[in-house]
């Protein structure tokens, strides 16, 4: 007499328990099947379409912001220091080409591309302005104006 293992069993080996189900679809998955995506158990269907159809990263998201933010804000700071520019500037060339990379890869979601690239062209035109700020600056203190 022969005791048969009672649980859920993998969708794809039902010979093997299952150790987790996807996080997606709910389907059971052995340790051969997993595929972790942070800190989740996904099935490679679900993986595909998390790559396809996933939002972009966050990190991402958050440099765009900050780069339009310091873009609409640069015009108030006058003669101060555009820091808000610099802190964009410094992310927009340091996260998007990271997350650039990892896409690449096949680690990230395909939609997180386009808003990379835009937050690392935004990144350039802040440090242009930066650019043009430093020149105003110059220029100022060239004719006396700044002592």
């Amino acid at each position: 007499m022969s005791v048969e293992p009672t649980g859920a069993h993998c969708a794809r080996h039902p010979e093997v328990a299952a150790v987790a189900p996807c996080a997606r679809c709910g389907t059971f998955l052995c340790g051969e099947c997993t595929e972790l995506v942070g800190e989740a158990v996904y099935c490679a269907g679900c993986v595909l379409w998390l790559r396809q159809h996933g939002p972009a990263s966050r990190g991402v998201q958050a440099v765009l912001v900050l780069n339009i933010t310091a873009i609409f804000c640069f015009p108030m700071c006058g003669f101060s220091v555009p820091l808000l520019n610099f802190a964009a500037a410094a992310s927009g060339l340091w996260w998007p080409p990271r997350e650039l990379k990892r896409i690449r890869q096949g680690q990230g979601p395909l939609r997180g591309a386009r808003q990379a690239q835009v937050a690392q062209g935004l990144a350039v035109v802040n440090l242009l302005l930066l650019g043009l700020w430093g020149a105003a600056l110059l220029y100022a203190w060239g004719r006396g104006a700044i002592y």
